[in-house]
């Protein structure tokens, strides 16, 4: 009988289950179809506007009409479950419109498929979200078809939600009918519901991949929550009001955007006009840091930068209040860290190389500790309690990344990145980037604001008031961002036998090192560099050791497939077979600071027969160069690149036995263009056999003006003509 009762009980609450699960769906269908009937019937005459002005005529897509519409209200509610009586709920619902002239099969791609998240929900906080997209064409005979829901089919594509706590659905859209030379007026509604928790932000950008003929931007916003925003890049001001309950109204309307975001060199965050908002709420349980800026209810348009400073700086004291074993899984790790750094305190090195060996140390220990979850600031705050630890003087600092806005515009202190400074020998340590040296800086930080706290002991020697330091941080130059390639390559009939050589030094090591570098390698690296003799994930136990060893098993599968698409990367196109490779350095020592790597493999279609001699695509070997073309070679915006950098190529080609290289074919393969921006040189003789191609290619700066488009044009165009150039080796 009991098992009976259990049964029963089993097939209740599968039955309860199934139809909770339905009455979502239905909420979220009648939902879609709420919002599909208010989008569509809202007044926005810039909608109506089908003409596209001839100037555009020829451009791949115009945008007709934009429109961003933002609606957050807050509610204070009983909270029977909680700790308090109250709590408070924040809800949003906004919309960005847009109908988009298709013109180009480009154009036709990018608006005929969509993924979206369309509904998230937290299991036990109550917080969720809904998406909606809707799509519907205009015909050039102004006939309209809509998209009707059946049309959207679930998918997994979105991968794994971000917490087991939280339960997400997928849905993807291939818009059925869309061709060249329609419209597609297509809407993103997002709704959102919060409880003490506060939104994300929001951005409006006034400049996008295609021409804009109207962006109108419509905010309604409970004036009992604090809202921020900045201007950014000369975005256009909001028009401020108040409606007859209090609420906060902002209008912005822009006509003609004719200006477009290039797809190279470009930063938006940097060059892009737009608009952040953040919208918090300073009412909310003291579970959270209140930030001081955000306690005065209302509207702050483009507040005081140093206001949002002393935000952040603030929430430094409190996380440097944290105590604990350096973000380690367990405490014993952590007690085993502290025993080890401990150790250099009385050795006698410079302030400089204890820094880098503790950073180095503790950076290894998180590595081992695959169930860490130290984060970037919790990395700076227990690395200066380690340099403090050893009576290493430093500094904390703080600093923003190029896709973030710059600290004198800083919008919220959450878009800071901490850092550490020796004041004596003006070294300076970030987060963990890749496998760098551990005072380099990485590429996204270099030449940015940045500030540090006041040095104490300097102002005292100089008898000042001790001030916090403002200062860009170094950047590097193109020398000090090299990518050597050396490359051997043997002819067999039509086939090429490549063995390739990287050397890559700078910013120029942090993407390949994320890309082709296995946990196992680093281990080893690691271990070396620190004296360590025995596995840090031995001293700490069998059942940790075995976690990480099966993370270098799971590197190791993968390693061969990274290889390969690396080698795409390099030519654009895949290797025939691949016969080889190996890391060599990690390139995370000064002594030895390049990241270097081998990897050897046959390629078909650079040789060819013709009649009784061989024509050798030799410009090819330097791999596959950007081609610019079309809208992207006429620039009115200014450039903006990763760094200032040098490629270097250094080519031998074997000739095959009894063949020489035709002449008039290598004096072919001499080139040089040179000036402010940069440098495209190439040099080549024959000689012992062998054919021999020297080439260089620099770029001096980070950025350029856009008067400077033609000069890096020249640059870029003699780098993608040299890929086609060939060489006859006759018999």
């Amino acid at each position: 009988m009991k098992t009976t009762r259990s049964f029963l009980l089993l097939l209740m609450l599968l039955a309860t289950s199934g139809l909770n699960a339905q009455k979502e769906e239905d909420k979220y269908a009648a939902l879609v179809s709420e919002v599909r009937n208010e989008v569509w019937s809202l007044n926005l005459p810039d909608f109506k506007n089908m003409t596209v002005p001839e100037k555009y005529r020829n451009e791949p897509a115009v945008i007709l009409a934009a429109h961003s519409r933002l609606e957050v209200t807050r509610k204070t509610k009983l909270d029977w479950w909680g700790m308090g009586l109250t709590k408070q709920q924040i809800t949003c619902r906004s919309i960005y419109r847009q109908m988009v002239y298709i013109n180009s099969q480009s154009a036709l791609e990018e608006m005929s498929q969509f993924s979206f998240l369309s509904q998230e929900k937290e299991r036990y906080t109550r917080n969720e979200q809904q998406r909606i997209l809707g799509v519907r064409i205009i015909k050039p005979d102004g006939t309209i078809q809509e998209t009707a829901p059946q049309e959207y089919m679930e998918t997994d594509e979105g991968g794994h939600p971000r917490s087991r706590n939280i339960q997400e659905k997928w849905n993807k859209l291939a818009v059925p009918g869309l061709e060249i030379g329609d419209k597609i007026d297509i809407f993103f509604f997002n709704y959102t519901s919060l409880e003490n928790h506060n939104l994300d932000p929001f951005v409006f950008r006034f400049r996008q991949s295609h021409p804009m003929l109207s962006y109108t931007v419509h905010c309604e916003i409970d004036d009992k929550l604090t809202t921020q925003y900045r201007t950014l890049n000369g975005a256009p001001d909001f028009k401020q009001s108040k409606d007859e309950n209090g609420n906060i109204l902002l209008d912005v309307a822009v006509k003609d955007i004719e200006q477009t975001e290039p797809d190279l060199w470009y930063n938006p965050m940097q060059q892009t006009p737009m608009t952040l908002m953040y919208i918090t709420n300073s009412k909310m349980k003291k579970y959270t840091y209140i930030p001081k800026s955000t306690t005065e209810k209302g509207l702050q348009p483009n507040p005081d930068a140093a206001a949002i400073q002393e935000d952040d700086w603030e929430f430094i004291k409190q996380a440097q209040k944290y105590s604990g074993y350096g973000g380690l899984s367990s405490p014993k790790k952590g007690i085993r860290l502290l025993r080890n750094v401990k150790q250099i305190k009385k050795k006698d090195w410079t302030d400089e190389k204890k820094a880098d060996f503790i950073y180095n140390y503790y950076r290894f220990a998180l590595l081992s500790d695959i169930k860490s979850d130290c984060n970037n600031e919790l990395f700076i705050i227990y690395f200066q309690g380690l340099l403090d630890w050893v009576d290493v003087p430093n500094l904390f600092g703080m600093v923003t990344n190029e896709d973030k806005e710059p600290l004198d515009k800083l919008t919220n202190y959450r878009n800071t990145t901490w850092l550490l400074a020796l004041p004596e020998s003006q070294k300076y340590y970030l987060p963990p980037t890749a496998y760098l040296i551990p005072h380099e800086i990485p590429a996204r930080y270099q030449g940015r604001q940045a500030i540090l706290e006041p040095d104490k002991k300097k102002a005292k020697k100089l008898n000042t008031k001790a001030e916090r330091e403002h200062f860009n941080l170094p950047a590097g130059t193109a020398d000090d961002n090299q990518n050597i390639t050396t490359i051997q390559a043997d002819i067999d009939n039509t086939l090429l036998t490549v063995s390739r050589n990287e050397y890559r030094t700078g910013t120029q090591k942090e993407y390949m090192q994320s890309a082709l570098v296995k946990l196992e390698d680093v281990d080893a690296a690691y271990r070396r560099l620190l004296s360590i003799d025995k596995e840090f994930a031995e001293e700490v136990g069998k059942k940790y050791a075995d976690d990480l060893r099966e993370a270098f098993r799971k590197g190791r599968e993968q390693e061969k497939e990274d290889y390969k698409w690396e080698i795409d990367f390099y030519h654009g196109e895949n290797a025939k077979e691949l016969l080889g490779y190996q890391m060599q350095c990690l390139g995370n020592r000064p002594d030895s600071a390049a990241f270097i790597y081998n990897v050897r493999y046959t390629m078909d279609g650079y040789i060819r027969k013709a009649g009784p001699n061989y024509v050798l695509s030799a410009g090819r070997l330097i791999g596959e160069q950007t081609q610019i073309e079309g809208k992207e070679r006429k620039r009115s915006t200014d450039i903006y690149m990763s760094a200032p950098r040098t490629f270097q190529w250094n080519i031998t080609v074997n000739l095959p036995e009894g063949y020489k290289a035709a002449p008039e074919g290598v004096e072919k393969l001499n080139v040089k263009v040179e000036n402010e921006c940069g440098a495209f040189i190439a040099k080549a003789v024959t000689e012992n056999g062998k054919l021999v191609l020297n080439i260089l290619k620099r770029y001096n700066h980070k950025t350029e003006p856009a008067a400077n488009w033609e000069k890096l044009l020249q640059i870029q165009d003699a780098s993608k003509a040299y890929e086609a150039l060939s060489v006859v080796l006759k018999k």
